[in-house]
């Protein structure tokens, strides 16, 4: 066997070595501290819980109904479009948008999400959760009552 032969079996022993070593000293003085790993956690808790979804991200695009920061009127049936939000190649915000709900009348909503539809009936002292992802969505609106609906816009628990 020459000398070009064994390099790349030298390599791989080298490196099998090193792999040894690391593995036998992060066993041993690893410790355990698991207080510490609460620390770097933490960061990581509210990766997933999303942004919040305001009267900002919503455009009427049919219907009749008004929307403020906390509040949708709605007279009969609306339709909103939630704006498309985290452009760009490297977005680092939050991946999904989210709101609560609170219709004080009784209400139907409509959700149009990446091509896939949900309804769901509502009414006064139930809630609504919303969660759009950043190439928003559609959100409908029916009254199942006279006159016009109210909807509260909270924050989603």
């Amino acid at each position: 066997m020459n000398k070009e032969n064994r390099t790349p079996i030298l390599v791989v022993l080298a490196c099998g070595v090193i792999a040894i070593l690391v593995l036998v000293f992060g066993v041993s003085c690893g410790g355990g501290n698991n207080n510490a790993a609460g620390d770097w956690q933490a960061g990581f808790s509210g990766a997933a819980a999303g942004g919040r979804l305001t009267g900002a991200d919503l455009l009427v695009s049919g219907g009749s109904c008004s929307v403020s920061d906390a509040q949708l009127t709605v007279t009969g049936a609306c339709v909103l479009e939630v704006k498309e939000f985290g452009g760009g190649l490297f977005y680092f915000g939050p991946p999904t948008k989210r709101a609560r709900l609170v219709p004080q009348q009784p209400v139907t909503v409509s959700l149009f999400i990446q091509g896939t539809r949900a309804e769901q009936d509502s009414g006064p002292g139930k809630t609504v959760d919303l969660t759009f992802g950043t190439s928003g969505g559609q959100l409908g609106l029916m009254c199942r009552s006279l006159g016009a609906c109210v909807l509260q816009l909270q924050e989603a628990g």
